[in-house]
């Protein structure tokens, strides 16, 4: 049984991971909490971790989403208040650290009561975009592709309930398109799994013939990708852009 531990695993390479199914262990054993200062405040947040984790139990999505209860993910990427700066979480000042069993009796008051860090929402990631907080290229390549994601989220139903939304989240005209299509632009075909994550993206587009084309190739005869691949492959030929959820036998 492979163990891969948050420590070595990015923010990038964790979709990868997923996708392959390659993130098992066997227990989810927690990491410390580290005290974060939001930047041009005296505010502070708490910021979880993982020492590793495992995708028993989770579900994965066409666009390469993935929910999985043992294998919790935290913001890189966050923002204090409502209108506060965004900011990458590695860039801010560290004040301390609690234990992965909670705080100790020595524990500042201020770190018990800090609220976690939270998730962007998807305008939030597209207003990172525009303020240049995607600058190197697995950053930019990172906020685009949560950005689809979160647009994605209306469709993503609870369960066996039906989808929230049936109109697609990828209009002309609208920025989550812009971004959709700015970060299909940017995969490299020549790689299987960005490849078929490009694949996928054009489906979402309406380009399903050219969907089509990026499926057929000997590069993405993999098995470990063939789900994917014929989920997206039906969803062409029904003409279908919106996400789907896999069913894996795992």
């Amino acid at each position: 049984m492979k163990i891969i531990t948050l420590s070595t695993l990015g923010a990038w390479s964790l979709f990868t991971a997923g996708l392959l199914g390659a993130v098992v262990a066997s227990a989810t054993t927690p990491g410390p909490t580290t005290i974060i200062q939001c930047p041009g405040s005296d505010e502070l947040r708490q910021l979880p971790s993982i020492n590793s984790g495992n995708t028993f139990g989770a579900v994965f999505w066409t666009d390469g989403y993935m929910v999985a209860p043992m294998l919790p993910r935290f913001p890189v990427i966050t923002r204090c208040t409502a209108d506060g700066p965004i900011f990458w979480v590695s860039t801010v000042k560290t004040v301390g650290s609690m234990p992965p069993w909670g705080a100790e009796a020595d524990t500042p008051h201020a770190w018990r009561n800090a609220r976690t860090v939270r998730d962007l929402t998807g305008q939030e990631f597209l207003l990172a975009i525009a303020q240049g907080l995607g600058d190197t290229p697995d950053k930019l390549n990172y906020l685009r592709r949560q950005a689809w994601w979160e647009a994605n989220h209306a469709h993503r139903p609870r369960g066996d309930a039906a989808p929230v939304a049936t109109a697609s989240d990828f209009a002309p005209g609208t920025a989550a398109r812009a971004n959709l299509e700015a970060l299909a632009a940017a995969l490299d075909e020549a790689q299987p799994e960005q490849r078929l994550t490009k694949a996928e993206a054009l489906r979402e587009l309406g380009q399903f013939d050219e969907a089509a084309r990026l499926l057929d190739d000997d590069r993405l005869k993999d098995a470990r990708l063939q789900r994917w691949v014929t989920m997206i492959r039906e969803r062409i030929q029904l003409r279908d852009a919106r996400v789907a959820k896999l069913k894996l036998e795992r």
